[in-house]
């Protein structure tokens, strides 16, 4: 069951190998939903899985371009052209919906999951310390006097993404109860609940 991030060598291994799993578990809670269910908003939050899957798919690809990066100052105003290429038209934040059903948006997201094998390359080939500090976005959100580097990039890419990952597995449990290490098993062609489970 990939429920679990494999094992890792390294702490840059560490930091690609528990990104990408939470982006998975991100990406499973769309696992067999139809696009009704996608956009729904079955809480009291305002919050939906083809919301949160495009809003994480912009995140992801916006902070690992600072990571492939690091030199790179990118302004306020660059944030909706930085995610020309991913196919979402506007800004997301978890509320907004993308106009597109969500086998589009789960194609989408996988976009941004790929660039995180990307980032690791760029940052072996370059030789990238995961200490270095990268230029302070320009976004009224982050602290002025915040000296940040590409290991905090990484660190806070993965608690974003994992804090997310949470909201889609309530949301998802509400449509229809299906739960995490489930969807894992669905996924890898396992029954559900294991034959080993009494």
């Amino acid at each position: 069951m990939s429920f679990f991030a494999p094992s890792v060598t390294t702490e840059a291994d560490a930091l690609f190998t528990y990104l990408e799993q939470q982006c998975t578990q991100l990406k499973l809670t769309a696992l067999d939903l139809t696009d009704e269910q996608a956009r729904s908003t079955p809480t009291t939050s305002p919050l939906s899985i083809a919301g949160l899957l495009a809003h994480a798919a912009q995140v992801l690809n916006g902070w690992l371009l600072q990571v492939k990066e690091p030199e790179r100052y990118i302004d306020e105003e660059e944030y909706p052209t930085i995610n020309d290429g991913l196919g979402l038209d506007g800004m997301f934040d978890g509320s907004a919906v993308p106009d597109l059903d969500i086998a589009e948006v789960v194609v989408i997201f996988e976009k941004s999951i790929a660039e995180i094998e990307l980032a690791r390359q760029a940052v072996a080939v370059n030789g990238t310390d995961l200490g270095t500090v990268v230029p302070m976005p320009g976004n009224p959100w982050m602290p002025k006097d915040f000296v940040m580097n590409v290991r905090w990039i990484l660190c806070h890419l993965t608690t974003e993404i994992a804090r997310h990952a949470g909201h889609a597995d309530i949301i998802r449990e509400s449509i229809d109860g299906a739960i995490s290490y489930q969807l894992n098993a669905q996924a890898d062609g396992q029954p559900w609940p294991p034959a080993e489970w009494s």
